[in-house]
């Protein structure tokens, strides 16, 4: 820590925030988010492994599917120049009850892309079947081999008994990554990393 800081505010205990904010910065210490590391190198390594493993063809017969939220308004993340924080044009704006973003959801395959669809509303394991009945299944029908694979993540809506129900009635293969061998689990311990749109 910079001992002038801690003289300033000993000697005027009136300093405000933006001096030690400027104070610091020119210590050179900026304040920033921390990152996330979202693959170790040893999981890259192992997913690697696991891919080359894979012979061409059967990496051709996956559907792959994703869902991502847009936000609109109330970005943690701001670009603008130096000594504007408080002009109007830079200042966050806000919205009531975060109305300013949206759900997308789309899926592609070696033989071609789906348009991307916009989920009205609220992503539950309900809307998540009633995509799969009017936009996926239609798709998976028309643009993939006869025995095509599904891949999703982990996550609790795709999950969901009625989910896997529903996959069971229509005959859908599960088999990235919940059938595909039990030691998938060993070769990829963070399952919704092996999307190739992530990578």
């Amino acid at each position: 820590m910079d001992h002038r800081i801690t003289r300033m505010v000993k000697k005027s205990s009136i300093t405000c925030t933006a001096t030690i904010r400027k104070c610091l910065r020119e210590a050179k210490l900026f304040a920033r988010n921390p990152r996330k590391v979202l693959l170790l190198k040893k999981d890259v390594l192992k997913r690697l492994e696991f891919a080359k493993d894979w012979p061409k063809e059967k990496w051709r017969n996956i559907l792959w599917t994703d869902q991502s939220k847009i936000v609109l308004i109330g970005s943690k993340c701001h670009r603008r120049p130096r000594n504007t924080e408080f002009k109007p044009q830079y200042a966050v704006k806000t919205v009531k009850h975060g109305g300013a973003s949206i759900m997308i959801c789309g899926c592609f395959s070696y033989f071609a892309f789906r348009p991307i669809y916009r989920i009205p509303g609220t992503m539950d394991q309900f809307e998540y079947i009633k995509i799969w009945e009017e936009v996926m299944l239609p798709y998976a029908e028309e643009e993939m081999p006869l025995k095509w694979v599904f891949q999703q993540d982990n996550n609790p809506k795709h999950t969901s008994k009625w989910a896997t129900s529903w996959f069971q009635t229509n005959k859908i293969d599960l088999e990235i990554p919940f059938k595909l061998c039990t030691s998938l689990f060993l070769i990829l311990p963070v399952l919704p990393s092996i999307h190739p749109s992530i990578h």
